[in-house]
């Protein structure tokens, strides 16, 4: 009878510890995918090098009428107007980003910045926030354009 229990009991330590390696490892992959939910794809940039071009054929828009017009519409209606996103990613919150890099006009220096960094902020399906960052292209990017007209970080 004694050797009777010694098995039950070896058969539940063995069936337990199938339990605990079967939600281990379940739990490791949700870390992963939280994180690539998050916007943290650091692990995922080995795999392609970011390519970043100057294009001559993207539209010059005003930085006002960015900030007024865009806000209320949906995602939709932004890709239709911005064309396909750069960059998208969720926001700490309950929102998500999509970020752009295009040229922009700003009325109050009366410059156009060719780089500048438009980040659209959607809360419940519409444009909530318009953020934008003029910025002219860098240097890199400047000097390769007259050669290839792309620029690989790192090179």
């Amino acid at each position: 009878m004694k050797n009777i229990g010694i098995k039950e009991v070896t058969r539940s330590a063995i069936v337990l510890l199938g339990i605990f390696c079967v939600l281990l490892s379940s739990s490791c992959s949700r870390k992963n995918i939280s994180r690539t939910a998050a916007g943290n794809d650091s692990f995922q940039k080995g795999k392609a090098e970011a390519q970043f071009e100057l294009s001559d054929s993207l539209p010059v828009y005003r930085k006002n009428n960015l900030e007024t017009l865009a806000l209320g519409r949906n995602r939709i209606e932004i890709e239709q107007m911005m064309g396909p996103p750069e960059g998208r990613s969720l926001d700490g919150g309950n929102g998500y980003l999509w970020d752009y890099r295009r040229p922009v006009y700003d009325e109050a220096s009366d410059t156009v910045y060719g780089w500048s960094l438009v980040s659209f902020k959607f809360l419940k399906g519409l444009c909530a926030y318009v953020n934008i960052r003029l910025e002219n292209p860098p240097v890199q990017l400047i000097k390769d354009s007259s050669v290839d007209k792309t620029f690989l970080p790192g090179r």
